[in-house]
């Protein structure tokens, strides 16, 4: 008996054990779909951040020895691009009505998770947040429409 319970007692630990060690800006810009599961987003185990922990400082740094970035590492953008898009979300110019969606940001990178309405063009919220100052590449992963797989990690399964 006591075997059977071992392991979900150690993937709910799992679960419990997952945070955003990094502080990496991340956020809801629209909530109109009830039923779009909430992304992962930068939640990680420690495990995870001990390995991801060396390739962030390498890459945050790459970027200001090569003479692209002004600041010492490319995550010291990070809550100002949030700022700037979270601002603009307010205003309401790029989230699509009936939308839910949830914004990422990791060294002048943004991911921008959730479910559009159908009829949506892909790429267009990629398009625009590629135009905010200091971003340097953004990625949508987004389901169109109520039906179909979800294209991205979920916080619950």
């Amino acid at each position: 008996m006591a075997f059977t319970l071992l392991p979900v007692a150690v993937s709910a630990g799992d679960l419990e054990a997952r945070k955003n060690w990094f502080g990496d800006p991340y956020f809801q810009v629209s909530h109109d779909i009830a039923s779009c599961p909430e992304p992962l987003g930068p939640l990680v185990t420690e495990e995870e951040a001990l390995r991801e922990s060396h390739h962030r400082a390498e890459r945050g740094t790459r970027c200001h020895l090569e003479g692209r970035c002004r600041h010492p590492s490319s995550y010291d953008y990070d809550k100002g691009i949030a700022g700037r898009i979270a601002g603009a979300a307010r205003e309401g110019r790029f989230v699509p009505q009936l939308s839910t969606l949830w914004v990422l940001v990791q060294g002048r990178r943004v991911w921008i998770y959730g479910c559009v309405p159908l009829g949506y063009r892909r790429g267009q919220l990629e398009k625009f947040l590629r135009k905010f100052e200091d971003v340097e590449l953004a990625m949508e992963e987004v389901r169109v429409g109520a039906q179909g797989t979800i294209p991205y990690r979920l916080k619950r399964p």
